[in-house]
């Protein structure tokens, strides 16, 4: 029969798999052997745990019960109250009959997990108590009877109305009835300490499952070692030899040497092999010399090639550069105008969804005060003709203070009307200043833009805490009225007056104001000028300020595409000129021109 003969790697591969399956079984088997326990332990603490809290909720209702029936007594001279805390008792009645029935089927349905407490006590518990709160709550409905027959007016039936119910608070079955919550409390602890020994129980199993995955660990460490003195006699003395001879080929550049081929195995392969390498670098370096005489001569026109590669990635960079740069642009002002856009549906949503109740309340407040109108008139009519009205009513008249509800009422619903007309006025300006139906050329009122978008800055014009309120000055022309695009326009009013606005709270004069002024040039344009009284711009940074990505904001506040888009809008879409007019330290003013008529 044939022998079979392994080789140095599949000797190795072996003993490995053998160690590691050792490691692995072990590691199963403890964790398996843990985990069983633990599942065993978690099922246990499980059980007790709604075991307890099926019997907490029971001595609450018992407890509860027999609270509420002994404060009855007490309460008989308040009939309200009195009935009230019978209702509070019927209630916890019904609570603990369905307490025990939950109880028991609880039971029943997990007797396998019944331990040592439950088996003894639980059982004998429903053995003498199971008839004691129907029977204590029949002897109390039957002292409910009695006690109903007899006049709680009278102090002699009250007195007697509480002996009755004192008698029974004091008799044996009420303290049987009291000892179903003392046993209760006894057997709660008792599961207590079983919950204990089942977390116990869990804690062990980790350990044995520890002391498995360690022993099989150390078993497996022990044969990789022995594994590495073995792999150290037959791998390490031949590799020693084939190191010495490719150290003597690689320092005496003798490549004639070889090693002696004494195995079959792997390292007999790798000598083998190693023979063979010499011999190749050998041929290699013959061929080396060839090339290398013909790498000198491509060397001298590699440069010259090189220089014009240079160059011509040179061209192309910048080229991509500007492409970049452009493409950069174009991204923010497509961001920028899908944001204009998200921003007016939201705004004409919130607009429209606000005026439908705000015009319904209006609409009601008309009706309102006519009706209060009314209702007052005739107060003062029946004050008129019934000038001293019974105590009762005086006393009544005082406490709402009808003198000053007379007179503040009316203007309580005159300032709701303001309030109602203000709100209109705002969902007015909002849907103004969105115009998202409007993507095309409309003829528009100016002014209404100008007033909806001052409208919505209303909350940055009003005084900071670093400064003064922002006077807004119109100084409005007879203008006609304007075909535009009213959404792009109005984009444009916002970034000049918002930027008039952050100008203002950096110069911290002690009087900020915005000019606003429009005319009519000519038969043809019309012209919007927006003029700040802050620090101005200096002159140098006025030819940059319609560049895109120009900004001399903090990071993080500006971008520097807000007047670059203005620009284009008012330039490119409708044909116009936008200029700023500045004096450092002087204020700055924007002046917008465009034509009445669009040349499409």
């Amino acid at each position: 029969m044939r022998k079979i003969r392994l080789g140095v790697g599949q000797r190795i591969s072996l003993g490995y798999a053998i160690a590691l399956a050792i490691a692995v079984s072990g590691t199963v088997a403890g964790f398996r052997i843990g985990h069983s326990y633990h599942q065993l332990a978690d099922e246990r603490e499980a059980f007790i745990r709604n075991e307890v809290e099926l019997l907490h909720r029971l001595q609450t209702g018992i407890l509860q019960a027999r609270t509420h029936q002994q404060q009855l007594i007490p309460l008989m001279e308040n009939r309200k109250e009195y009935q009230h805390e019978y209702a509070h008792l019927l209630h916890h009645k019904g609570e603990i009959e369905h307490f025990l029935r939950e109880l028991k089927t609880f039971i029943a349905k997990e007797s396998n997990w019944l331990g040592e407490v439950d088996s003894r006590e639980i059982p004998k518990f429903f053995q003498t108590y199971n008839n004691v709160p129907s029977l204590y709550f029949q002897e109390l409905d039957r002292r409910m009877q009695q006690i109903q027959s007899l006049n709680l007016v009278l102090p002699k039936d009250i007195e007697q109305a509480q002996k009755i119910l004192l008698e029974f608070t004091n008799s044996q079955l009420a303290l049987k009835y009291d000892g179903i919550s003392d046993d209760l409390v006894s057997i709660i602890e008792d599961c207590y300490k079983e919950a204990n020994k089942a977390k116990e129980l869990s804690q062990e199993s980790s350990s044995i499952a520890q002391k498995v995955v360690i022993g099989s660990i150390l078993l497996s460490v022990t044969i990789s070692i022995l594994l590495a003195i073995l792999t150290t006699r037959s791998i390490a003395h031949p590799i020693q030899r084939l190191t010495s001879v490719a150290r003597r080929s690689t320092q005496e550049s003798n490549f004639e040497l070889q090693v002696p081929i004494e195995r079959d195995d792997e390292i007999g392969i790798l000598a083998q092999s190693f023979n063979q390498l010499i011999a190749s670098v050998q041929k290699l370096l013959q061929q080396q010399q060839v090339a290398n005489k013909q790498l000198a001569a491509y060397n001298e026109t590699l440069e010259q090639k090189v220089e014009q590669r240079t160059e011509q990635l040179k061209e192309k960079n910048l080229h991509l550069q500007n492409v970049l740069e452009e493409l950069q642009r174009t991204q923010l002002q497509i961001v920028q105008s899908e944001k204009m856009s998200a921003l007016g549906q939201m705004v004409a949503g919130v607009a429209h969804e606000i005026n439908n109740p705000v015009n319904f309340i209006h609409g009601n407040l008309t009706h309102v005060q006519e009706y209060t109108q009314n209702l007052l008139d005739f107060v003062q009519l029946y004050q008129q003709y019934y000038p001293e009205p019974i105590p009762e009513i005086l006393d009544e008249a005082e406490a709402i203070d009808l003198e000053f509800m007379q007179q503040d009422l009316p203007k309580m619903l005159d300032s709701m009307k303001v309030g109602t007309n203000r709100i209109r006025q705002i969902v007015l300006s909002l849907r103004n200043f969105s115009r998202t139906d409007e993507a095309e050329f409309k003829t528009v009122d100016i002014h209404e833009g100008i007033d909806s978008t001052l409208l919505i800055l209303q909350h940055r014009l009003k005084e900071q805490a670093e400064r003064s309120a922002i006077s807004v000055i119109k100084d409005y022309g007879n203008l006609p009225w304007v075909e535009c695009y009213p959404g792009q326009l109005n984009q444009v009013l916002m970034n000049i007056l918002a930027n008039a606005i952050d100008a203002l709270e950096e110069s911290k004069i002690p009087n900020p104001q915005i000019n606003i002024r429009t005319d009519k040039i000519d038969s043809h344009w019309v012209q919007i000028a927006i003029a700040d009284n802050g620090q101005g711009i200096p002159e140098a940074i006025q030819k940059q300020i319609f560049h895109p990505f120009f900004t001399t904001k903090p990071v993080g506040k500006g971008t520097g595409i807000g007047m670059s888009i203005s620009y284009e809008i008012v330039t490119q879409k409708h044909g116009g000129r936008l200029e700023c007019l500045s004096t450092h330290g002087k204020g700055a003013e924007f002046m917008i021109q465009i034509p009445i008529i669009q040349n499409r």
